[in-house]
This record gives structure tokens, C-alpha cells and sequence, in this order.
């Protein structure tokens, strides 16, 4: 059962003039259970001191972490894996960027009461979706919404694989999301009114 939820770090993209992006940093999520402590993605290699003040300021180390979920194997996502010795790291079977992760097949995939694993494919054959019920339904999306614009526009995201599968993954979030926390910006609610017509 969640008892916190807690961004350690809202992601962001920075872009060229011309739409090209420069720097991509994923959102941190902490997840907090009565028996747990929970990442959701580490971001890049370069936020590994945010990341360690941010764990410090929870009264927490890296090794207090139980607990990773890897949305997609990019390195914007993954690049600090290699700090949490003690973790157990949950990934998409086709996420071939970490080899110590337990690889997910079977979808939906419960971590425990409160937390599931969904498929979102589309900006990566990899990407997953985290559905976290506490008050309220969270969805960490990943890049699956890198952005609120991207759902607001249904834009998919710029880069992908296939962009229908995206739109349908992002649909599939918006049926099921009161808060989505996406992969490079602020969490925000949404009005599933909204997206149902």
C-alpha cells in the first residue's frame, strides 16, 4: 500500500531553435510503501548529485532504495542504475540497456497493492507505464507523455517508433490517469471527460 509519492526532480527537455533537443533529463519519482522504497527512473548520468541531495533530503542513501522501475532503456532514464547496488530492477523484457533487471513479459505486471506495470509502446518498443493508486490514480508515463503538450496536442512524442501505437498508449493512460507524471515535465491532472469524447 503507497503511503507517499514524492517527484524528487520533474523532468525537462531543452531544444534548438529548430525543434532539436539539446538535453533531456527524466522525471525522479519516490515511491514510498509501509515495506518500500521505490524509484521510478534515475535519469541521466549527469543529475547523479540531484539525485543523491534529493535521497538526502528524504533521510534516505542510495542503498535505502528496494526498489526500481525503468520506464524505457534510454539514458536519459537510466543513466544512474549502476549507484543502487541493493535494488531490485524491474524493466521491459526488451529493455537490453540493463542487464540486471528483471525482465517483465506478462502485462499488466503488479509490483504490489497499489502498484502495476502497464505496455505503453510507441516512443520506445520497450516503454511501460507505471499506475500507482493512492488517493487518487497516478500515472508515470514516461516517455510515453513526455509532456503535457504532447497530450494536450496529441502530439506523440517526437521521438518514436511508431506513432500510432503512441497516440493509442497515450489514450490507453488518459482512460485510466486523475494525475499523469510525465517523462520530462510537471505532473497535472486531467479531466478524462476531456478525453473520452
Amino acid at each position: 500500500m503507497i503511503k507517499n509519492i514524492k517527484i524528487l526532480r520533474p523532468g525537462y527537455l531543452i531544444r534548438s531553435i529548430n525543434g532539436v533537443i539539446l538535453d533531456a533529463r527524466s522525471t525522479i519519482i519516490l515511491v514510498q510503501t509501509k515495506t518500500s522504497n521505490i524509484l521510478i527512473d534515475t535519469s541521466a548520468k549527469k543529475d547523479a548529485k540531484i539525485l543523491l541531495d534529493a535521497l538526502r533530503r528524504k533521510k534516505l542513501t542510495f542503498n535505502d532504495i528496494d526498489i526500481i522501475i525503468n520506464t524505457h532503456g534510454h539514458m536519459d532514464h537510466i543513466g544512474n542504475i549502476e549507484l543502487f547496488k541493493t535494488a531490485k530492477i524491474y524493466s521491459h523484457y526488451l529493455n537490453k540497456f540493463v542487464k540486471s533487471a528483471i525482465k517483465i513479459r506478462k502485462f499488466p505486471f503488479k509490483i504490489n497493492d497499489g502498484i502495476k506495470l502497464i505496455e505503453t509502446p510507441g516512443h520506445s518498443f520497450d516503454s511501460i507505464s507505471v499506475i500507482l493508486k493512492w488517493n487518487k490514480v497516478y500515472v508515470a508515463s514516461g516517455d510515453c507523455i513526455p509532456l503535457k503538450s504532447n497530450l494536450i496536442n496529441w502530439i506523440p512524442p517526437i521521438m518514436n517508433i511508431d506513432p500510432v501505437r503512441a497516440i493509442q498508449s497515450m489514450k490507453k493512460i488518459t482512460k485510466i490517469a486523475d494525475v499523469i507524471i510525465p517523462g520530462h515535465d510537471k505532473p497535472f491532472k486531467i479531466n478524462k471527460e476531456d478525453f473520452l469524447k
